[in-house]
């Protein structure tokens, strides 16, 4: 993809929402009426980078304990020319590594959309999910399921999934860099097991398993290379392992910890750590507050170099994208959840209304920090 939206350094501001939380949490509380919600979100950031996402979420109980989750998306990506040379470092988003639009060629101010519609079917002890998205240069389907059981007096539950996915990539015509369309499966393999250790503690252990083939890197950007710039170029196949550990612990003072460590490993060298950490807290009985903190680190792929002498890269292989470097980076996060049921009696409204407000700061080893800040109101409806 050319363009995506910037998972981080974006300022939230949400202008508003009805709200029926996630899928599956909305899931788990339909059971005899449908439930519905929609929210609307705008992001921006000092760039002049803009992101409108108008996503909705509609449960239907089927027969027994069965449900049926509608999700969809409809997003709308602008970013501003800069003036840079194309392929340089200035040209490439810092978060997505995606190129950004030349300031003076025809697409100075570009704008682009994406819409995605995902449809879930929950039969208690197993599941089945499509998943559509679509952009006027990508195209992305995928079809899963997973089957899940209790054993020991349902104090461990074992779920097991798979995912199969394909995606078309048809770059649009540019002036500047001769990209080159094609097509990506990504096959997908889980195993988790979730274990009850006490009332205040749970454990949950996972595995995943990804192989990937086809075109892996951005089609749109060059890479400087032999004294000039050239096509980024990824290997076609790629194996990625982790797994993962989560430790959910529930305090008298109604409070909780959460710890989680994940270790990542794939065929193109890059093995990842990851560990995470957060304290939930309710200030009042209508007030919670949360903190976070995430550390990551990963080596860098076996073809990354900081600079190419040939056009001929490492095995034929060459990248810009700086997520295939070494890496290290920290997240802070605050948050505070505010539910306004205290004031239903004279607003009713706002007995359906949670207030929240997020503030997060990264930084990483590769020159890179952001604050991101967000604020929403969530309105429920059934």
């Amino acid at each position: 993809m050319q363009v995506s939206r910037r998972a981080l350094g974006a300022i939230a501001l949400v202008a508003g929402a009805c709200a029926a939380g996630t899928p599956r949490d909305a899931a788990a509380d339909a059971v005899d009426a449908s439930v519905f919600s929609a929210l609307l979100r705008l992001f921006s950031d000092s760039g002049g980078v803009t992101v409108r996402s108008r996503v909705g979420d509609y449960t239907l109980p089927l027969k027994g304990n069965s449900t049926l989750t509608v999700h969809w998306n409809s997003e709308r990506v602008t970013i501003p020319g800069i003036s840079a040379p194309p392929g340089s470092q200035e040209a490439v988003d810092a978060i997505t590594t995606a190129s950004r639009p030349i300031a003076g060629n025809p697409y100075q101010d570009y704008v682009k959309s994406r819409n995605e519609v995902q449809g879930d079917v929950d039969m208690g002890r197993a599941a089945a999910n499509y998943y559509v998205s679509s952009e006027i240069d990508y195209l992305a389907q995928q079809l899963g399921g997973n089957v899940n059981r209790d054993f020991s007096d349902q104090r461990l539950n074992i779920s097991m999934g798979t995912s199969y996915g394909w995606d078309q990539i048809k770059p649009l015509l540019n002036g500047t860099v001769q990209a080159v369309g094609g097509t990506k499966t990504t096959l997908h393999w889980n195993a988790v097991a979730t274990r009850i250790l006490s009332p205040t503690t749970l454990l949950r252990w996972g595995v995943e398993y990804n192989v990937v083939n086809g075109l892996q890197h951005n089609p749109y950007r060059e890479v400087y290379a032999g004294g000039t710039y050239v096509p980024e170029r990824h290997p076609d196949h790629r194996e990625r392992r982790d797994t993962f550990l989560r430790l959910n612990q529930y305090l008298p003072n109604r409070s909780s910890l959460k710890f989680s460590y994940r270790f990542y490993n794939d065929d193109w060298g890059i093995t990842s750590h990851e560990l995470g950490s957060s304290l939930s807290q309710y200030v009042t009985h209508a007030i919670a507050a949360s903190y976070e903190y995430r550390y990551y680190t990963q080596t860098h792929a076996d073809f990354y170099r900081s600079e190419y002498l040939t056009t001929a890269g490492v095995d034929g292989y060459l990248t810009g994208d700086y997520r295939m470097n070494d890496l290290a980076s920290h997240l802070f996060g605050t948050s505070l959840r505010m539910n306004l049921e205290d004031l239903a009696a004279s607003h009713p409204l706002l007995g359906r209304a949670v207030l929240w407000l997020d503030y997060q700061r990264y930084f990483n080893s590769n020159n890179y920090s952001a604050n991101i800040f967000e604020t929403g109101l969530d309105l429920h409806f059934q």
